[in-house]
């Protein structure tokens, strides 16, 4: 007799595994974690999905990521304004707005990819995913200071500066799951990091 699979069983599982892969990460993640937080057999979870890679491919598939990026770059892009570049504390901004919402719509998806993804196909997310906006950040810096073009030390600060930033958007969306709070705590992160960003420009620019 051939199986019946329910979509309600099968939506129980993909959220049960988003939830263990955001906590304890895909190496980490056993199909038995997953079964006991989904309250289902683990032979159930193979029914639906033929390993655990196939499991988190399906809880984020490559077009999370492509959208991740797209979001992340129109968001830096908007720091360039016909008048130069503009470092907005905002997060009102169209762009700004759409990353935050973004974050928080996809909390646990985004704490997997960017610290809980090792050994699975989206390991190097991370990485290349601080290297792509530091990219764009010192092509747009390059071209508004000119001054500043192939300095080593402002392209470490500027990849430092991204890499705490996204380190704190983990340590912001594990501590938080209210929305109203999470949106104020990306408020005063953006402040500090924005203040270190015009701090920064000023200094190299002197």
């Amino acid at each position: 007799m051939v199986q019946v699979l329910k979509e309600s069983v099968r939506n129980t599982i993909f959220q049960a595994a988003e939830a263990v892969f955001a906590k304890t990460g895909f190496k980490k993640t056993t199909m038995s974690a997953i079964a006991r937080e989904a309250s289902v057999a683990t032979g159930t979870i193979y029914t639906y999905y033929p390993n655990k890679e196939a499991l988190f491919l399906s809880v984020i598939p490559p077009t999370f990521l492509k959208e991740f990026h797209n979001v992340t770059q129109k968001r830096i892009s908007a720091f360039t304004q016909p008048n130069g570049l503009v470092v907005d504390q905002s997060l009102s901004s169209d762009a700004a707005s759409a990353l935050l919402r973004f974050w928080i719509h996809n909390r646990l998806k985004v704490i997997i990819l960017l610290s809980r993804s090792e050994g699975s196909p989206y390991e190097d997310f991370s990485r290349e995913y601080i290297e792509t906006m530091t990219t764009q950040t010192l092509q747009q810096a390059y071209e508004q200071f000119p001054k500043i073009r192939n300095s080593p030390l402002f392209s470490f600060m500027v990849e430092k500066i991204l890499t705490d930033t996204t380190h704190g958007i983990v340590s912001i969306l594990e501590r938080f799951e209210d929305e109203s709070t999470i949106v104020q705590a990306f408020e005063a992160s953006t402040t500090y990091h924005i203040a270190g960003i015009n701090a920064l420009l000023q200094w190299i620019n002197r």
